[in-house]
């Protein structure tokens, strides 16, 4: 847990750092096609943002980071927490998702058990599969949750 925390705060430290397909000043070789990338390529952290539908991302009502790792019970997913500010306070959650097809997908659950929001996007088709663009909506059957907001994932810097 203090590893995650300091990851995490580590990521705020570096948050405006401009994204890059580099792994200490090396290009990825190869950059996988979006069909052949795996859950391990998502492992690491990432940075995000969150604003409303029709808006843009300068405009964004929340900034965070994620950690992803592997699913210790589903080879072909990852598991990980995240942690955002919003205007009023700081949020913490667990996350569980995968990756198919250049297709993204995952769960949030702000209490460890029950799915308070879904995350839906698609891994871009440059950056080298560093950037993941979608929606963040409140899960089925939750009310008086966060709107449904775009979202952009960026893989921090030194995880890639």
């Amino acid at each position: 847990m203090r590893s995650l925390a300091l990851s995490l705060a580590s990521a705020w430290l570096v948050w405006g750092a401009p994204a890059q397909a580099q792994v200490e000043g090396r290009p990825l070789d190869p950059c996988p096609a979006a069909r052949d990338v795996k859950p391990a390529n998502l492992y690491g952290l990432w940075h995000f943002s969150l604003w409303p539908s029709g808006g843009n991302e300068d405009a964004a009502v929340s900034r965070g980071a994620m950690l992803l790792e592997a699913h210790p019970d589903y080879p072909d997913s990852v598991r990980g927490q995240l942690q955002r500010s919003t205007r009023a306070d700081e949020v913490k959650a667990q996350v569980s998702g995968d990756v198919t097809d250049g297709g993204f997908n995952l769960d949030e659950s702000d209490d460890g058990v029950a799915m308070s929001a879904v995350w839906s996007g698609e891994l871009s088709p440059t950056d080298c599969r560093l950037d993941i663009q979608g929606t963040r909506r409140a899960a089925e059957g939750r009310t008086g949750g966060d709107p449904e907001w775009n979202f952009r994932l960026r893989k921090a810097p030194a995880n890639r």
